[in-house]
């Protein structure tokens, strides 16, 4: 039996893809022409890559990250890192978690930079806005921005700063933490979401397709 145009327009068009009925009945009557190849392939990777699952997972775990931190950072009582360095005398851990979040920053606003989606270029910008607020405040801890919005760091100045220069700054005194913190959180949120719909049109092209390749065999 062979199939027919009419047959694989109802499929591609419920896979979402661009096939021409005529090219696909061809490729699954044995025409494996390079016209086939090109359009199954170029086409249906290129959609793939835009909704690529990989870049959504990874965009999640750099603002779950940057989330941790700016909250470790903006904790308050018995779980304020700036309350056990004054206790301890040590603000070694608060120098930590500053350059884990400097550095989460950076990931996710790379991340952001590349993404033309119009909720994407919001959030890239809200980062800049943040860290553009506390500008004056962040260079005195030897911290600067670039043009693009990158952090970049000086160890040596940020430990020879005041505790409680940095708490005013990254503690819940100051408002750098929270509000990178909630953005991250829209973030993710909003991956999360992305990733989901990927996903759902991934498994309903395969499935369309897949589902007419099972019918055309049992028929044979």
């Amino acid at each position: 039996m062979r199939v027919t145009t009419s047959m694989t327009n109802n499929a591609t068009m419920n896979a979402g893809m661009t096939l021409t009925g005529n090219t696909l009945a061809s490729f699954l009557n044995g025409d494996t022409s390079d016209t086939m190849a090109a359009s199954l392939g170029n086409k249906h990777h290129a959609a793939t890559d835009v909704f690529s699952k990989g870049k959504y997972e990874k965009l999640k775990e750099s603002a779950e990250r940057l989330e941790q931190y700016a909250d470790a950072l903006n904790a308050t009582g018995s779980r304020s890192l700036f309350e056990e360095a004054k206790k301890s005398g040590d603000p070694t851990e608060v120098y930590e978690e500053v350059e884990k979040m400097i550095s989460a920053y950076n990931d996710m606003l790379g991340r952001l930079r590349t993404d033309v989606s119009t909720m994407g270029r919001f959030y890239y910008e809200s980062m800049k806005e943040v860290v553009a607020d506390n500008k004056e405040a962040l260079s005195s801890l030897g911290i600067s921005m670039d043009k693009n919005g990158k952090l970049n760091l000086d160890k040596e100045k940020l430990k020879a700063a005041d505790l409680s220069k940095v708490e005013s700054v990254f503690g819940a005194e100051g408002t750098l933490s929270s509000r990178l913190n909630l953005i991250a959180g829209k973030v993710s949120d909003s991956a999360q979401a992305n990733l989901k719909s990927a996903s759902s049109q991934y498994n309903a092209a395969g499935n369309s397709v897949d589902t007419l390749i099972r019918s055309y065999d049992a028929k044979r």
